[in-house]
Parts: structure tokens; sequence; C-alpha cells
């Protein structure tokens, strides 16, 4: 098959497009997916690089975000028939450790990801547990599908789930016109907040306001927290940021009294200083987060379905130009998510 191998840690130029890789076999309770899609992530790229603390085992297939159709079923799977259309939940749990035990499977101790830890889509075919399939409603494209798994799942998780938005609140987040951006934008919406944003250019402002921010900023040439003070005196309720140190102090000094912070990347390194005084006096929390549930994937799903929410795919290329996607990526000159179709 066609895939995309790293044959170690680098950059673009150590990604290695491979047309005739080993098709790869489902095992016992296993699904073989024909990709039709694939979505880029910020992890794609750490992954790439080596991602700190995670031990990713050479040559490594990258790719979380899958979307296709069954086709083949390894012994033992029930329920998933070939020819079927069907997206993947990237996290792999134990079922065993404590938390798996007591229902908080995406909390699970031993997680793996597929992508990250175990070979994912950047392929014509991959493999992942039947229990990991969602079916796809005809309305949704293999494309929006898996514009959703990993960076819709995260906005999706951290905005109603961890931050608890609520109709009439305030949501903020830095860069809104990437993948998990335009999907954050949307569904913090939807849900009744006011919602803040900034940009890097015009046109990624002009299209962020299209899908439902009420107030968008250029960073590079606007005070944003000055202006963000004109209509929120007193901060805002909610803050998600996936920037890391380059933004942390000026959204945590951002938030309203009882305002909750989610981090959920770390773009710009991994570690920050935190004014402890002004965080209790301020009452104020912060919340890490990664992917969601299975079950809050096929609620985003279900939203996508009903045209409630609409993934903004900016750029498809074909999966032999893996090399230049990333490398747009990496340079900001995408908007909304990256698509590869191999």
């Amino acid at each position: 098959m066609k895939a995309i191998i790293i044959p170690e840690h680098g950059g673009v130029e150590v990604l290695k497009y491979d047309t005739g890789y080993p098709t790869p076999s489902p095992d016992k309770g296993e699904v073989l997916i024909k990709v039709s899609a694939t979505g880029l992530n910020r992890v794609d790229i750490f992954v790439r690089m080596g991602y700190p603390g995670i031990e990713i085992t050479l040559p490594h297939i990258p790719g979380g975000d899958i979307a296709g159709t069954v086709a083949e079923v390894g012994s033992g799977v029930e329920g998933v028939e070939i020819g079927s259309r069907v997206m993947v939940y990237s996290l792999l749990t134990c079922g065993e450790c404590i938390l798996c035990l007591e229902g908080k499977r995406n909390l699970c101790l031993n997680w793996k990801c597929i992508g990250m830890q175990e070979k994912g889509g950047y392929a014509e075919y991959a493999v992942a547990p039947a229990e990991n399939i969602i079916p796809l409603p005809d309305s949704v494209s293999f494309e929006d599908a898996a514009a959703c798994s990993i960076a819709g799942l995260t906005a999706y998780h951290g905005i109603k789930t961890v931050g608890e938005l609520q109709n009439g609140q305030s949501f903020f987040i830095w860069g809104g016109s990437g993948g998990l951006g335009t999907l954050a934008i949307q569904i913090a919406k939807h849900l009744g907040a006011t919602v803040y944003t900034t940009g890097s250019s015009d046109e990624k402002i002009e299209i962020m306001r299209s899908l439902g921010a009420d107030h968008a900023f250029n960073r590079l040439t606007q005070d944003v927290p000055a202006e963000i003070r004109k209509t929120a005196p007193v901060g805002l309720d909610l803050i998600m940021d996936y920037v890391g140190p380059e933004t942390f102090t000026t959204s945590w000094e951002l938030l309203k009294k009882g305002g909750t912070m989610l981090l959920c990347g770390i773009l710009t390194g991994r570690e920050t200083n935190l004014n402890i005084q002004f965080t209790y006096l301020r009452h104020l929390s912060i919340k890490g987060l990664n992917l969601g549930t299975m079950d809050e994937l096929k609620e985003l799903i279900d939203l996508v379905a009903d045209g409630t929410l609409k993934p903004y795919i900016g750029e498809r290329f074909p999966l032999e130009e893996a090399a230049e996607a990333q490398k747009m990526m990496e340079e900001n000159r995408h908007i909304g998510k990256i698509i590869l179709k191999p």
C-alpha cells in the first residue's frame, strides 16, 4: 500500500512516501479500514520530531484522524460490516486500570493513541480495534469526519464537558482559524456564548466571523487584551489556550473572577510561571484536557450530521504531499483543517 513513513525523527524532510509498504491485516477484534481522508494535527508534527515523554517505535506511520470504509474484519468482530462508512476514535485504553474501571476510560493510565504510539492513517489502509469504530451517517463526508476526531473532539470535550460553558457566558480562543479553533468557535456559539478569538490576517478574521465569532482581532496589529476589555471589562468566563507559555499569562489575566482556563497544547513550550496569589484571590481554575470520550465524538458527529456544525476544510493534499502539508501547518499558512487524501 501507499503510506507516509517516519524512519527517524526530524524535520519534514524525514517523511518518506512509500508505495510498497505492507498492507496490515486485522487481528482478532480489529478492523481494516480503506482510508478515504485523514486529517493533519499539530501532534503529527510532534510525533515526527519526537514527542516529549512518549516513546514512538520507528519506522512509524502518523495520523490519528481516520475516516473511510471497512475493507476487512478480524475474527470475533460483530456489528461491523465490510463496506460500511466509518471513522475511528483514536484513543486506545486498557480497560483494566482504576480509572477505566471507574468508567473514565478517556483518563486511562495506560493510554495509547492511533497515530502516536500505534501506526495511523497517513496510508491507504489502517487498522483499528472494532470497539473504536464509529458508523458515519450518509450526511457526513469522510473529510468532515476526519476533521472532527482529534481537534474537533478536543474542542467539544473542553468547551462543553470540562469547561461547562453556559448560555450567556464568554469564551475566548487564541488563533481560532485552525482545525481546532474553527470548530471551537462554532461549538461555543452553539452553546450560546459570546465568542472572542484572534487571527494573523484579515482573511482569517473574516472567516472566523463567518463561523460565528462575535469579536475577532488581528493579533499582529491590535492590542488584544485592550480590545477584549472594551466589551468584557471584568474578564472572560472560559479561555481555551493551546499555544502555551507565549500566551499563558495574558490568558490568565483576561479571566473573569471565578473563570476557567483550558490547557490543551504546547506549541510554544511545556513550562510557564503562575502567580499563585493572583490565582487564589480571583478564584481561578486551570483544567488540562486531551481528546475526550467516544460518546462525545458521537455527539459531535450528530451535530455535523444535522447541520449544526460544519468543519472548515481549508486545504486538501494528496498523500504523497504530506511533507508540504505539514510544512504549511508549521508555518501557520493554513485556515481550518488540512486533509490528506490517500
